[in-house]
Order: structure tokens, then C-alpha cells, then sequence
């Protein structure tokens, strides 16, 4: 009886492996990009690299290669943004002026995952 119990659950870890191992392989999780290198700079486009964080409703792009870092309002799919925030990306698309005082806006037409983790800004 005993036997029986350890084969079933060996049997049952091996399977359980075999179905992990493909997706553990795939890198990263489906739609966590968008129209990766589509979008150019010049001609309106821009691409903004930085750290992706949330301030109240809207998600935040802060591109720290200016100084002081550039904040930028990103404008794309939310669902996209929220599994991005801590994480740093290539964004890529128009920038709308800030307008009252807030901050410029990018229309996220390309979006391409770089890295987990976000720099520090000094």
C-alpha cells in the first residue's frame, strides 16, 4: 500500500513537471508587450526608457538618462501598465505637451519589457 502511495505521487510530481517546464521556458508571460520595435524616433515619435510606476489613477514613465529624469504620463492599455509598474521598459510613441501644469503625455503604441527592476534615481 505504501508502495502504491509513493509511485502515485512521484508519478503525479513528474507529471506536474512536464507541464511546468514549457511554460517556465517561454520567458516572459504573453501580452506583456506591444508592437515591440514599430515605432521609430523622428517624425513625431519618441522612445522614453525608464521606470514604470503609478501615481494615483494614471502610470508613470520616469526616464532618468535627463536631468533631472523626465516624468511622462503613459497613455496605453492599463492592464499592460499595471504588470509593468517597478519594471523598466522601452516605450515608444507621440508625446502630448502637458497642459495646467501636469505632466507630458506618451501614447504607448510600442512597449518593450527591458528589465524586473527599476534604477535608482539619484
Amino acid at each position: 500500500m505504501m508502495k502504491k502511495r509513493v509511485r502515485t505521487a512521484l508519478a503525479a510530481a513528474a507529471w506536474a513537471a512536464l507541464i511546468a517546464l514549457p511554460a517556465a521556458q517561454q520567458g516572459l508571460p504573453k501580452g506583456t508587450q506591444q508592437n515591440p520595435g514599430t515605432v521609430k524616433p523622428g517624425g513625431g515619435n519618441y522612445i522614453v526608457i525608464g521606470c514604470v510606476s503609478r501615481e494615483g489613477q494614471n502610470y508613470v514613465i520616469t526616464d532618468g538618462r535627463a536631468t533631472p529624469p523626465a516624468k511622462f504620463r503613459l497613455d496605453g492599455d492599463a492592464d499592460l501598465m499595471r504588470i509593468h509598474v517597478g519594471h523598466t521598459l522601452e516605450v515608444g510613441g507621440g508625446i502630448t505637451p502637458a497642459s495646467g501644469g501636469g505632466m507630458a503625455t506618451i501614447k504607448a503604441q510600442s512597449v518593450v519589457y527591458i528589465s524586473p527592476t527599476c534604477i535608482k534615481q539619484k
